[in-house]
């Protein structure tokens, strides 16, 4: 007695929290027992407190996971990368086929970082970094200005510049930010307007 759309949330939920994975072309699976189940509020997930926080911890986590991938990137480190932002590039038509590339993208600068712990931390939470993923790549437009910006890190970390690398990351996380913020914006007027045509 279940509609659909609302499966299609509650499966999407759980992805959100590495409880099922969604393979295309296979099916959804359900993952090994991880932390992140255990760390997140089910009743937040959807609101916009826990992404901000998100936010708020790449800020800290990223920069410094930039910096040091200016300064320990190997050869096949760079080469990683570039074939990451060639896989975004690939994606640009396909939405939720280019969240997963761009987060893949941190995901490789976080192992360029060679840091284990700070590596690990990242991949722990990977499951809300495709939510903010998500809600920063609405259109092709924004999806193809994050690529931008991943291009100009990966000139800066090639170059070894660690101030224009972490400038470049910061930037593009303000953006990320700044999206997110609009259209939580955006959500509050809708919700407003519903509710002042309810009460008429």
């Amino acid at each position: 007695g279940v509609g659909r759309s609302s499966i299609r949330e509650a499966m999407r939920v759980l992805q959100l929290l590495g409880v099922v994975e969604v393979i295309q072309g296979k099916g959804t699976f359900v993952r090994e027992p991880g932390i992140l189940p255990l760390m997140v509020d089910w009743a937040r997930v959807s609101q916009m407190g826990i992404i901000s926080e998100v936010m708020e911890a790449r800020q800290f986590i990223e920069v410094l996971l930039t910096r040091l991938a200016v300064e320990r990137a190997t050869d096949d480190d760079i080469a990683a990368l570039r074939a990451a932002l060639q896989h975004s590039e690939a994606s640009l038509t396909n939405i939720e086929t280019n969240v997963h590339a761009g987060v893949n993208f941190h995901l490789v600068l976080a192992d360029a970082a060679h840091n284990e712990v700070l590596a690990l931390m990242y991949r722990t939470i990977r499951d809300l970094y495709l939510e903010v993923a998500r809600r920063t790549r609405v259109t092709t437009e924004i999806a193809l200005d994050r690529l931008h910006d991943h291009e100009r890190l990966l000139q800066a970390i090639t170059a070894r510049d660690p101030e224009a690398a972490a400038q470049a990351m910061k930037e593009h996380l303000d953006k990320a930010y700044q999206i997110l913020s609009a259209g939580e914006s955006e959500n509050e007027t809708s919700a407003s307007n519903k509710d002042g045509g309810a009460a008429l």
